[in-house]
């Protein structure tokens, strides 16, 4: 999408951009694999004006059968079909001694499992709600997983489809066994056994990949750490202490209170039903989701439609918390109490910081649950456990030969609703999406819902917050541009980061050593996000189409990404959105690893071409 007019047509569906396109972003594209295997079950399984949407397991299904059937407007038939494939290296044992939760999650495949399918068959016409379920949940199975399929089935994939070019081959392991042939035992086994150096490292060697069951434990750790502050590695220097009241002798995450989901909105759907599950174990009735500040869209439809409702709070400043405790009384005082606050650290797209001290007073005085995605404030540069129950996130962004992004969702172990996720770890006859289930949510801390393929396929971590310090030269030229007054007619009415947004708030929450002092040492700072506002339509165009960077709707790559993130999230809510600061005239920029005066050289040039279209028009 090179300029504002692609992006429009291709929200709109316009053939010219549509058929053109080969792929996309995951969460709004369904790869060409995907496609593929699709079309190749409607024939086989499907019925004449039925489409088919593959999801990554049969518990997952039935809750989108609920789903479609819920919020379609008139009565449709909903089938789902389960179809188990599998090779002549199949570990049959193995793989009926999965337990439910692990089933019931992504499953790329490994010579050791059976690899099902599971298929949602539906009208046609209810494509459109059917996608809308697949992108707000992150149900959808992998290009991989689809891969393995085809391959199963036999199928030759064109050139495009060849998902295996950037990934190195299956390497061997010091000891002469194959990774291949090596399930990897069991998580605790593994927990107590992996060095040092394997739990700061997902690889091994540049060409040398840790095995699957051992990668999985590693990322939980390295997370965990990660949320304690601490981001020492073997071949570099500890980090400065940690302030007394964030050390990690006193939260003492474990491994088993991470979770890992393949990439997408999984962390914040299963929150979410967590949540949910945990409050109808406890013989409550599960009111409300609050929603603080204006957040990803797809959040905000998951609260909506996947549960009782929320309230929406979109700006969320100050202001809101006095309404916020309203709402909440009332909700008690009805007998359906909030069951849970949503908020974003920082927000996306306006990088705003919530009042987390507040929000935590009134959760606790009215019992519900915080949960806050720090993605785009991440660990490095913000710390949240403090005041929240659960982290939801996008943990790791990777770019070398492959780009993978991963959930994770975590658990506090010094909230009093921690006893709530052992309760919803029992049978469920029903939950609020309809599906009959026995969560397993206690009973199965430490498992990987993600597969084999997808997480050893992880290469090294990109570092965290590098270069941070030396992207604040593009912010301020932005924001420089925006507060200048020499006359002419300014093309920048604001620059949001958090560095100016509500800086306070984020300072509150910013992750600093003992000293409260930030080092290079200890690098936090305010991430490699921002937005800019520009004064009109007319103005945003021009400077889109003139970046000479990367465009797409991501973020956190080692390239520079930007969008006209409005069109992409809001297309169809374009008034609504302007109602909570989120107009059309609005990009937002993600600086990646060039050097600094390439990245300046694009802004510079694309704002004069601004400044310069905006004369004219005077």
């Amino acid at each position: 999408m090179p300029t504002w007019r692609d992006t429009l047509a291709h929200v709109k569906g316009e053939p010219r951009v549509v058929e053109a396109t080969t792929t996309g972003y995951p969460r709004f594209f369904i790869h060409r694999s995907i496609q593929l295997l699709a079309r190749i079950c409607e024939e086989k399984f499907g019925t004449p004006g039925e489409c088919c949407m593959l999801v990554s397991s049969a518990k997952l299904a039935d809750a989108g059968r609920f789903f479609l059937q819920r919020h379609s407007p008139i009565p449709i038939a909903v089938r789902v079909v389960q179809h188990a494939l599998s090779s002549s290296t199949v570990d049959e044992e193995g793989a009926d001694s999965q337990n439910d939760h692990q089933a019931s999650q992504e499953h790329d495949s490994c010579p050791q499992q059976v690899l099902e399918r599971h298929m949602l068959f539906f009208p046609a016409d209810s494509f459109l709600l059917a996608k809308s379920y697949w992108q707000c949940s992150g149900h959808g199975i992998s290009s991989r997983r689809a891969y393995r399929c085809l391959e199963l089935l036999g199928i030759p994939l064109p050139d495009a489809l060849n998902l295996d070019g950037g990934l190195p081959p299956r390497s061997t392991s010091s000891s002469g066994t194959s990774n291949s042939s090596s399930p990897g035992g069991s998580v605790e086994s593994l927990q107590d056994g992996l060095s040092q150096n394997q739990t700061m490292r997902l690889v091994q060697s540049d060409e040398q990949l840790l095995p699957y069951a051992e990668a999985r434990v590693v990322l939980q750790r390295r997370i965990a750490r990660a949320l304690e502050g601490d981001f020492s590695n073997p071949t570099e220097p500890s980090p400065l202490p940690i302030s007394p009241n964030k050390a990690s002798g006193s939260r003492t995450i474990s491994d088993d209170d991470v979770f890992l989901y393949p990439g997408g909105m999984n962390a914040i759907w299963h929150a979410h039903q967590l949540i949910l599950q945990a409050a109808e174990q406890m013989g409550k009735v599960p009111g409300k989701s609050i929603c603080f500040g204006f957040p990803y869209t797809c959040t905000l439809k998951v609260l909506e439609k996947f549960g009782p409702g929320c309230y929406l709070f979109g700006a969320g400043v100050d202001d809101d918390l006095s309404e916020v405790r309203r709402v909440a009384q009332e909700a008690t005082s009805s007998g359906i109490p909030i069951v849970a606050l949503f908020c974003e650290v920082s927000t996306n797209p306006l990088l705003r910081t919530p009042n987390l001290v507040e929000l935590r007073k009134i959760a606790d005085e009215f019992d519900f649950l915080m949960v806050v995605d720090d993605s785009l404030g991440n660990f490095v540069n913000v710390d949240v456990m403090e005041h929240t129950d659960i982290v939801p996130g996008r943990i790791f962004r990777f770019a070398r030969v492959l780009l993978d992004a991963f959930d994770s969702l975590v658990l506090n172990p010094q909230r009093r609703h921690y006893g709530w996720f052992a309760i919803a770890s029992k049978p469920l006859t029903k939950t609020s999406t309809g599906t009959k289930t026995s969560s397993a949510w206690n009973s199965t801390r430490g498992t990987l819902p993600i597969g084999p393929t997808s997480s050893i396929a992880i290469q090294k971590q990109s570092p965290i917050g590098s270069g941070i310090n030396q992207r604040f030269t593009v912010y301020n030229t932005a924001h420089d541009e925006s507060q200048n007054s020499d006359g002419k007619k300014r093309v920048i009415k604001n620059v949001f980061y958090p560095k100016w947004a509500m800086r306070e708030r984020y300072d509150a929450c910013r992750r600093r050593p003992a000293s409260f002092m930030v080092t290079p040492r200890y690098p936090s700072g305010f991430g490699g996000r921002f937005t800019i506002l520009f004064s009109d339509e007319r103005a945003a165009r021009v400077f889109y189409d003139n970046l000479g960077c990367e465009k797409g709707p991501t973020w956190g790559t080692n390239f520079t990404l930007a969008c006209p993130y409005t069109i992409l999230a809001h297309h169809r809510e374009l008034d609504w959105a302007a109602r909570y600061g989120v107009p059309i005239n609005i990009v937002r920029i993600s600086v990646g690893m060039e050097d600094e005066e390439t990245i300046l050289g694009w802004v510079k040039h694309a704002l004069a071409a601004a400044q310069k279209a905006s004369e004219r028009s005077s």
